[in-house]
């Protein structure tokens, strides 16, 4: 689930790109008091770059979860600190005291690590033996 929503993250920000353009008007607003034209190509690339960093993050806490190895819950809180933090990103990254990135891409970003923590709850429960 967590891989399927960074995809999402990608789809949206590839749906915004090609038609909405939300992203590339809000950097546009935001630098244009300070004669700056920001690269929307850099902006779609950072969050391209989170969607496709989190879905190949969390290819491999599938792989392992399947296996029932042991290791699953502690490579799920690795991976969900790893997204989270690139969700924070966006979420924070600021200049000339404004978002770079209005709060729908962070927003986004963070769904993985969130339902990451659901199933990392699932996995530690199963582990000690709660849940059958």
């Amino acid at each position: 689930m967590a891989a399927a929503l960074s995809a999402v993250l990608a789809v949206a920000a590839m749906i915004d790109q090609l038609g909405v353009h939300s992203l590339t008007d809000h950097a546009n607003a935001m630098y244009e008091p300070y004669g700056k034209r920001p690269d929307p190509g850099l902006l779609y690339g950072l969050v391209y770059a989170v969607a496709v960093v989190g879905a190949l993050l969390w290819l491999p806490v599938i792989r392992v979860v399947r296996s029932r190895s042991r290791l699953a819950p502690v490579l799920a809180v690795v991976v969900i600190t790893v997204t989270a933090a690139l969700a924070v990103l966006l979420l924070v990254s600021t200049e000339y005291d404004a978002q770079i990135f209005p709060p729908l891409w962070g927003t986004l970003a963070i769904l993985p690590p969130a339902v990451g923590v659901l199933a990392v709850v699932l996995l530690f429960r199963r582990a000690s033996g709660h849940v059958q």
